[in-house]
């Protein structure tokens, strides 16, 4: 009877590689900003307060064209063992939140995700409940 939408709110356009150096690692800039909206069957928008604490957001790596995961990989031409190439916390609670123009709204923030190596690529973000 509810519907679940996530709308990325805060888009990163930048990052700097971190290779093997993951003290020296920078986040992704600006740090991506997912909303979630949630629609009660009428349409209108809740914040599902009970649900909240089972809530939440996991973020992963694709290819470019959003075709292949990227989770782990290779550093280019290299026989090393496949790494993490998503770096940082990849799972996120909903924060209740206002927007800029002053509505409550709920909000995944990751701010201090990274990626191991340079390239072009896509986040993904899933939703997800845990069980009671």
């Amino acid at each position: 009877s509810r519907t679940y939408e996530l709308d990325v709110v805060q888009h990163p356009q930048r990052t700097a590689e971190f290779g093997a150096a993951t003290l020296s690692r920078l986040p992704l800039a600006p740090p991506i900003v997912v909303q979630l909206i949630v629609r009660d069957r009428f349409g209108n928008s809740i914040i599902p307060e009970v649900e909240l604490p089972f809530l939440i957001a996991h973020l992963s790596l694709y290819s470019d064209d959003g075709t292949r995961s990227l989770d782990m990989g290779r550093s280019p031409g290299s026989n090393s063992p496949p790494r993490r190439l998503l770096y940082g916390n990849l799972v996120s609670s909903p924060q209740k939140l206002r927007d800029l123009s002053g509505r409550l709204g709920l909000y995944f923030l990751f701010p201090d995700v990274s990626i191991r190596w340079r390239g072009r690529f896509q986040l993904g973000v899933s939703l997800l409940r845990l069980s009671e």
